[in-house]
């Protein structure tokens, strides 16, 4: 229930993606982060220094675009350090123009068993070339703390 109150949260809270209208020139809305249904990255990244040892985080991400504003994806993270972990979520997101915000259900599973993770994140896409490069800001409720995870993800749309 607390995963649907906080979706649903987030898609009131930011404004539909406004549609350009006939009468302008090609901006930068038009020529900048094209809408693709398929992303696929690589996040590298940093964790805080509590629950996993400020470890290095490596990762997977893969995101289905359902249309313009929203996408459902899958995410495989491990993170090294003295204790090793994996994370494993679904998120769904909610993008506006390069912002793309999501709350994503998942487990992590390490050292000290199998855990419920709840992540809420977001992040802002910057394109070079046919590539995206997008700082992410991630926060995991699991086991009653909170973990702080900072990186960047490397990907391409297509």
């Amino acid at each position: 229930m607390l995963i649907v109150a906080v979706a649903l949260s987030a898609v009131g809270a930011f404004p539909a993606y406004a549609e350009e209208s006939d009468h302008e020139s090609a901006s930068v809305h038009e020529t900048a982060h094209e809408f693709h249904p398929n992303f696929l990255g690589m996040f590298v990244g940093i964790t805080s220094e509590q629950r996993r040892e400020a470890g290095l985080a490596l990762g997977i991400e893969y995101e289905r675009r359902l249309n313009k504003s929203f996408g459902i994806g899958l995410v495989a993270e491990h993170t090294f350090g003295d204790l090793d972990f994996w994370v494993f979520a679904v998120p769904f997101a909610y993008h506006t123009g390069r912002w793309k915000f999501y709350v994503a259900p998942g487990i992590e599973d390490g050292d000290h068993g199998t855990e419920s993770l709840i992540r809420i994140g977001a992040e802002y896409a910057y394109e070079v070339g046919e590539w995206e490069i997008s700082p992410q800001l991630d926060l995991d409720f699991v086991d009653g703390e909170e973990v702080w995870v900072l990186g960047v993800v490397f990907g391409k749309g297509f």
